[in-house]
């Protein structure tokens, strides 16, 4: 089985946010981020109120932090975005629109593309990611080949020939980014 296909920025960017929404350090830090704020702002509310006396602001601070908490989910969805989003266009530039070569063999996976080969062997094939527009092939050593669904023919037979090669099958088609 060979698969032809050319990576564009919103490939590059779905796999960034993919494996960012399943790491354990971008979680903690959202969820700290959406917690500690608010605190920090009730606290202030707190001493304004009893120090000085000014309820006005107190409220003001209460007010914020609510809000804060309420409201974070989706700043911190658009700025994580655009934060990817930069970081593609800085660093994934050569490879954008550059063709690549995913070739499987009985025991191996050959990659190609315009500055290097690949052969990997199916011993480190670790998970085959399956989201809505794209497969991940994940290697042991927690790389990722990205493949979208559009530039396979038979996707059937690729799931079974990335499985067969030692790949765990992980089904992500209800994944998006929040």
């Amino acid at each position: 089985m060979n698969i032809n296909y050319q990576l564009t920025n919103s490939d590059f960017l779905e796999y960034q946010l993919y494996t960012s929404s399943k790491s354990e350090l971008h979680k903690k830090r959202r969820f700290r981020s959406r917690i500690v704020i608010p605190i920090i702002y009730i606290v202030l509310g707190i001493i304004f109120t009893n120090q000085n006396g000014k309820y006005g602001i107190g409220i003001g601070f209460v007010v914020f932090a609510i809000l804060w908490f309420l409201f974070y989910p989706m700043y911190s969805k658009w700025r994580y975005k655009r934060h990817f989003q930069k970081h593609v266009e800085e660093n994934y530039k050569n490879r954008i629109n550059k063709p690549v070569e995913i070739d499987f063999d009985e025991n191996s996976v050959n990659a190609k593309d315009f500055t290097s080969e690949s052969k990997i062997n199916g011993t480190e094939l670790k998970e085959l990611i399956e989201t809505k527009d794209h497969f991940f092939i994940k290697l042991t050593t927690d790389l990722s080949l990205i493949v979208p669904k559009h530039s396979i023919e038979n996707q059937t037979e690729f799931k079974k020939r990335v499985t067969e090669l030692g790949a765990e099958y992980v089904d992500e088609l209800n994944w998006e980014w929040k």
